[in-house]
């Protein structure tokens, strides 16, 4: 098993510091992009990561900058691992556009910069992963997080037609999709949306007080992910090694397989979801098969 150089985004906490410190302990390499060296924690320094200093808040030309300056550390990156995000929490009638910006900004052009800024070295050395990822949100979305659903959504869907436009030059890209795991992800989210609560959409059902329902629940059920382990599948389904061993692109995996669900809340949530669609496609199908043209009209239609 060949070692490999990641770049990491958002490696201060979380599941980018849990991945980064897995993927050093295995003697792969690490690059982690923090906000500002007083964010890059000692425990990956010791272990041997590189810091960059990276916020996708920042213009374009700056992100693509750091992107080209991560890959003159070791003079190419293997893996790109598009992790740093937040989440905004508001009714949709309440969302306050410019948070909904700032939203889209760090969760996904900022990350699409970054890729763009190392998808000519991929393209060149034909090879590379690409590693965005999302949530169980942007599948099956929650009530008052729609900033986060559809900014995770958003990345799902170019994530999908990227992975098309690179399968010539052997790149992959998997759209890493977690469930609830311990992480700081909560707490951090309840100090960026600290505006005052909704007086209308006042209901659980409305998505009111899910910043701390959503952890109580899973802790009232016992149903915690572990960031370790997380780390480990993701390592795994990078190497193709481990649980990943024959599911992967090369070992009778399909390039298809894009998304790696990852907690059973996911996996779950996801085939709930599946299952409804089914069902609504199944229900209207005299509906979508109506609309056609008409056969004897079909002649008025051609296109050269």
């Amino acid at each position: 098993m060949s070692s490999k150089i990641w770049l990491i985004t958002g490696a201060s906490s979380g599941i980018g510091l849990a991945l980064a410190q897995y993927v050093l302990s295995q003697s792969d390499r690490v690059i982690a992009t923090v906000r500002s060296l007083s964010k890059f924690p000692s425990s990956l320094r010791d272990a041997g990561a590189i810091p960059l200093i990276l916020d996708l808040n920042g213009a374009d030309a700056e992100i693509r900058k750091a992107g080209k300056k991560a890959l003159e550390i070791y003079g190419h990156i293997d893996v790109l691992v598009n992790n740093a995000g937040f989440g905004l929490v508001s009714p949709v009638e309440e969302l306050n556009l410019d948070d909904l910006r700032a939203q889209f900004q760090t969760n996904v052009f900022g990350a699409l910069a970054l890729t763009q800024a190392l998808l000519p070295s991929f393209r060149e050395r034909k090879s590379g992963h690409i590693l965005n990822i999302s949530s169980i949100a942007a599948f099956n979305g929650f009530a008052s997080w729609s900033a986060y659903n559809a900014s995770k959504a958003a990345l799902e869907s170019f994530s999908e037609a990227l992975g098309q436009e690179v399968a010539p030059y052997n790149i992959r890209v998997l759209i890493i999709v977690p469930g609830f795991f311990a992480t700081n992800f909560f707490q951090a989210s309840s100090q960026l949306n600290l505006m005052n609560p909704s007086s209308v959409y006042t209901d659980p059902s409305q998505g009111h007080g899910t910043l701390e329902a959503i952890p109580k629940g899973h802790s009232a059920r016992g149903q915690i992910g572990d960031v370790v382990k997380l780390s480990e599948r993701v390592f795994e389904v990078v190497h193709g090694t481990g649980m990943a061993k024959c599911l992967v692109e090369g070992q009778g995996g399909k390039r298809e397989w894009l998304r790696v669900p990852l907690g059973p809340d996911c996996g779950e949530s996801m085939q709930r979801k599946i299952a409804l669609l089914e069902e609504n496609v199944r229900v209207f199908e005299p509906i979508w098969r109506s609309t056609d043209v008409e056969p004897e009209r079909l002649k008025l239609y051609t296109y050269t």
